[in-house]
């Protein structure tokens, strides 16, 4: 049977070359893992911070549009109640430059197709409620009962359908953040297996090394310091065989020898 012929090369290099080796490709294999650990690490954290940020950007939105719109709504009552006192231009009838400002490009503040889908969906409802409320400075105009009509009957199933499309909307973004936040855990489950292996691959070459150290080096120590102790307390023959081919197959065959000329003098002294 034919032994391996990487076996074979490794047995023909020196100790220092197969310890050294040995260090290298723990040293790269530790290094390499640590590199890709690293990577995941940088990723998901750029990842995280992006998605993060996105949502939390997403909802604050929402909310700032609902505030806004609420208080506009609000203010609109108000006014609308009046018994006819104020001017047109002190009301907030008139006064639209602030829920204008919160409802232009719109669609850019957010970022997945759901929220998107849900800012048009706004966007409209928003066209229609301001649509209706082009009609407050004629209202303005008219008795009390008849603005009070127009605003419950007319404008407000027009404003309830808008708070109900904001709503829609708040309720996507708190949902995609939940639905991120989960994917974000597992991600770093997935971040962290590169370190785990890294980790394990890392123990195994050090077992590695060991066994490769008690093989070719401890061992073969310990079969030439036996064989020395057995021909020099107890007389018996030197005959250690090693199975490499290094310095310490060279050192078994130098003590082979001044064994055998250390006999070969006893015998002479003996005659």
């Amino acid at each position: 049977m034919k032994k391996p012929k990487f076996r074979i090369k490794f047995k023909k290099l020196g100790i220092k070359r197969k310890v050294l080796l040995a260090c290298i490709i723990l040293a790269a294999i530790l290094f390499f893992s640590s590199l890709i650990s690293i990577y995941e690490f940088s990723r998901m954290n750029r990842y995280v911070s992006g998605v993060i940020a996105d949502n939390i950007r997403s909802i604050n939105t929402a909310r700032e549009l609902l505030s806004v719109s609420e208080q506009y709504n609000v203010n609109l009552m108000n006014d609308l109640v009046l018994e006819g006192t104020g001017r047109p231009e002190d009301l907030s009838v008139f006064q639209e430059e602030e829920l204008v400002a919160s409802f232009e490009n719109l669609s850019r503040s957010f970022v997945t197709p759901e929220e998107r889908a849900a800012a048009d969906s706004v966007m409209y409802a928003y066209s229609a409620y301001m649509q209706v409320v082009s009609e407050a400075r004629q209202m303005w105009e008219q008795e009390y009962e008849a603005r009070q009509h127009w605003y419950f009957n007319r404008l407000q199933p027009v404003y309830l359908k808008f708070r109900g499309y904001m709503m829609q909307l708040t309720s996507i973004c708190q949902d995609a953040l939940i639905e991120n936040s989960q994917d974000i855990r597992e991600g770093t489950y997935r971040s962290l297996m590169p370190g785990v292996v890294s980790v394990l691959v890392g123990l195994i070459m050090v077992l590695l090394f060991n066994y490769f150290l008690n093989y070719y080096l401890i061992n073969p120590l310990l079969k030439v310091t036996n064989g020395i102790k057995g021909y020099r307390y107890h007389g018996r023959n030197y005959a250690v065989k090693l199975d490499s081919d290094d310095e310490l197959q060279e050192l078994n065959e130098a003590v082979g020898d001044i064994v055998e000329q250390n006999q070969s003098f006893k015998r002479e002294l003996e005659r």
